[in-house]
């Protein structure tokens, strides 16, 4: 059996040659260069060019065969360019860059976080998409490194949104009335909160992350119930001056519904996103996901010590991230909380 090797430029020129100017068909044109019929049929529908029209976009041009045609030319810096997309953009072929991907990799770093703090160390240039090939490279499964991500997914694939239940929250205020200086994330002081549960749906945690920096507070309650959380948000957020918890943007789960409690306390105002837009809270989504590479669903919370909580605390919150320039969500919080002038508890770190 012959072994298959790509159409070269010579051939593509024959290929344009016996089509135009002989009529060929494309099977005889297939025939004369030894090659199989659907070679030639691929070849020339993949790499076809329009010509002879202004409207390229226009959907009713790209229907009209008259506007296309096969150009051994195009059709070699199409298959060119094809060629080079389908490697890798930058391959690991220092030995330093290499230990240092699957080094940071196994210590839970994401792709994206080793790609900036390789440049920011000066260990080397090399994009996040390049290490994802990697990690789904023969080689990267063989050493396990799917493991490694957050979500350990072993293809990589899309999300898609799961609608829970929804609560009615009394004197809920939407997102739609929360002042606009929230959104692009350059006030510090605004935060998202949730839930994460454990199996049966009893022990939880109250977690808490500050837009602009990141950075996460995350509190062990027995069950999710509104007391416990409201108590436990409470906890947190006293700690903390009045200019660093300006808002929050909440979940409507039945545990947020002492929302009014919680803003008499502490002076924050709770904001609640649209039914079933995670999206609009997703900071505080990127943090659960966080966590649950160190506590996944089933996991039963009760058997989690506070200890043990706030380790994965600690790791979030020194974590450095791209958004903040490859600094850590702690270091970024400590700056703004210096800027009012303002000593962080020990108990709160």
């Amino acid at each position: 059996m012959r072994k298959y090797t790509h159409l070269k430029i010579k051939e593509r020129e024959k290929i344009h040659y016996l089509f135009y100017v002989e009529k060929k068909t494309q099977k005889e044109i297939a025939k004369n260069l030894g090659r199989n019929a659907s070679t030639i049929s691929r070849e020339i529908k993949r790499n076809k060019t329009m010509i002879g029209t202004i409207h390229n976009n226009d959907p009713t041009a790209k229907k009209e065969r008259k506007n296309w045609q096969y150009l051994p030319e195009k059709a070699q810096k199409k298959y060119l360019l094809r060629r080079k997309e389908s490697k890798q953009k930058i391959s690991l072929k220092s030995i330093q860059l290499y230990e240092y991907v699957i080094k940071n990799l196994k210590e839970g770093l994401s792709p994206e976080l080793i790609s900036g703090r390789a440049k920011l160390e000066k260990i080397g240039k090399i994009s996040y998409e390049c290490i994802y090939q990697f990690i789904y490279s023969q080689e990267g499964r063989t050493l396990n490194l799917t493991k490694c991500l957050i979500r350990a997914h072993k293809k990589r694939h899309k999300r898609k949104n799961k609608k829970t239940k929804r609560y009615l929250i009394p004197n809920r205020k939407s997102i739609e009335d929360r002042p606009k200086a929230v959104e692009n994330r350059k006030e510090f002081g605004h935060w998202e909160s949730d839930s994460v549960v454990g199996v049966g749906k009893q022990s939880a945690l109250n977690t808490n992350r500050e837009r602009k920096t990141r950075y996460m507070m995350i509190e062990k309650i027995v069950r999710k119930t509104a007391q416990n959380t409201k108590d436990a948000m409470i906890k947190r957020f006293q700690n903390l001056p009045k200019e660093a918890r300006k808002t929050n943007t909440a979940d409507n789960g039945s545990e947020f519904t002492k929302h009014e409690e919680v803003t008499k306390k502490v002076e924050m105002e709770i904001y609640f996103a649209n039914p079933y837009h995670s999206w609009e809270r997703g900071t505080n989504e990127n943090g659960n996901g966080l966590i649950r590479r160190f506590l996944p669903k089933k996991t039963d919370f009760d058997k989690i010590s506070d200890e043990e909580i706030q380790q994965i605390e600690n790791w979030i919150n020194n974590r450095p991230m791209k958004c903040l320039g490859s600094k850590t969500p702690y270091e970024a919080f400590i700056y703004e909380l210096s800027r009012l002038d303002y000593t962080f508890p020990n108990n709160c770190t």
